[in-house]
């Protein structure tokens, strides 16, 4: 009996052991897939991108997670640690607000090499008289563009042409594609039809910071565009030609003649009347409705001109009405009510002048009289004093 009992639980545990041996090996291959997981997910070589661009660039979080597609693939943030080390040290002196403004537009640049693009760049800007605040200027107002623009291409054209870092950056800030567009299909097409029309190099320089676009802009449009100056009926080769210029690029052919319309209303004329006042001052084409049809109505109403000194002087429209119109009205009524100035004084004069002159003649002259008459007319410049 004890014989049998014996040969049983032998066979028994032979029957069990390749059981045993399978769950161990189960247990085992899950130990195994659970480890490589962890690896996968804790390694050291495991790089949170998006947790990155949160907390050391200033991202949020969803700018992170578009810009986190450019660097996911990373292993570490070494790269783009001394990247940051370098845009925020004296090269370039980029703050934290520059800094998030730089990546969420450009994150690439964070996989830039510090010596052989970064610090190469800087010193070719650096070569064309750019300081370290001015390139910091140009990263703040171009971040898409300052690491990939051809800088001797770009720089080694603009320098000249428009003198200085300084008016390089007053364009680019309002219009970046200074650094973008084709220099011979399109820059250089637009400057030789301004030349066409009798502009000097340095005028074209000094339209064209007010209106870049003329020289980046499609050719065709800057053609459209001269053709309308010239419609105006003023001659090339002044400065009203220039500004029918400037005029006609920021205002459409539909907008233009609905202000002319809109003018004539106004000033009670005919179409032929407006056409000559805006030759006297094309620029008035850039003033809105509203900004015209308050400062008439204070002309006629409170100075006491009629429309026709309006038109023989559209100039007078350029000005702002409360920092300037309504300030000076104060001064010219004051010193007339005293007796101080003849009673045919012409507001014209005195609105055209600068304020230096101004108030060396109009003021200053009679502080002993009027003690309190500069600060008066220096709270009406402050908007103080109402319409």
């Amino acid at each position: 009996m004890l014989r049998l009992q014996k040969h049983l639980s032998l066979r028994l545990q032979e029957h069990l052991l390749p059981l045993h041996r399978s769950a161990s090996l189960i247990q085992l291959s899950l130990q195994r897939a659970l480890l490589s997981t962890a690896a996968a997910t804790y390694s050291p070589g495991h790089f949170a991108a998006d947790d990155y661009l949160v907390s050391t660039c200033g991202l949020t979080r969803e700018q992170a997670a578009n810009a986190a597609k450019c660097i996911s693939h990373w292993k570490s943030s070494s790269n783009a640690d001394a990247v940051l080390s370098f845009l925020t040290g004296p090269a370039l002196g980029l703050s934290k607000a520059e800094i998030q403004l730089l990546v969420a537009k450009d994150p690439r640049i964070l996989s830039c090499s510090v010596d052989n693009t970064l610090r190469v760049r800087v010193d070719r800007f650096r070569s064309y008289g750019f300081s370290a605040a001015q390139i910091s200027n140009f990263v703040r107002v171009a971040p898409c563009s300052f690491r990939n623009f051809n800088i001797d291409e770009k720089l080694g054209f603009w320098m000249p042409f428009l003198g200085s870092p300084d008016r390089f950056l007053r364009i680019v800030r309002h219009n970046f594609y200074l650094v973008t567009s084709d220099l011979d299909k399109v820059v250089k097409t637009n400057i030789r039809l301004l030349q066409e029309c009798g502009l000097s190099v340095q005028e074209i320089g000094n339209l064209c910071v007010a209106n870049p676009r003329l020289l980046t802009g499609n050719p065709d449009r800057t053609r459209a565009i001269l053709v309308r100056a010239d419609e105006m009926g003023v001659p090339r080769n002044t400065l009203l030609f220039r500004q029918a210029v400037t005029a006609v690029s920021g205002v459409g052919p539909e907008t233009m003649a609905s202000k002319l319309k809109m003018m004539a209303k106004i000033l009670g004329c005919s179409d032929a009347e407006v056409a000559r006042m805006v030759q006297r001052n094309p620029l008035v084409l850039r003033r809105s409705r509203e900004r015209i049809q308050r400062t008439c109505e204070f002309l006629t109403n409170v100075v006491g001109v009629d429309t026709k000194y309006i038109q023989g002087r559209p100039t007078i429209l350029m000005y702002s009405l409360e920092r300037r119109l309504v300030p000076r009205h104060y001064v010219m009524k004051v010193l007339r009510d005293k007796g101080l100035i003849r009673k045919d004084q012409s507001f014209y004069t005195m609105v055209t002048v600068s304020d230096n002159v101004f108030c060396s003649r109009y003021v200053h002259p009679h502080k002993g009289v009027l003690p309190s008459l500069a600060d008066a007319y220096a709270s009406a410049c402050n908007g103080k004093i109402a319409i």
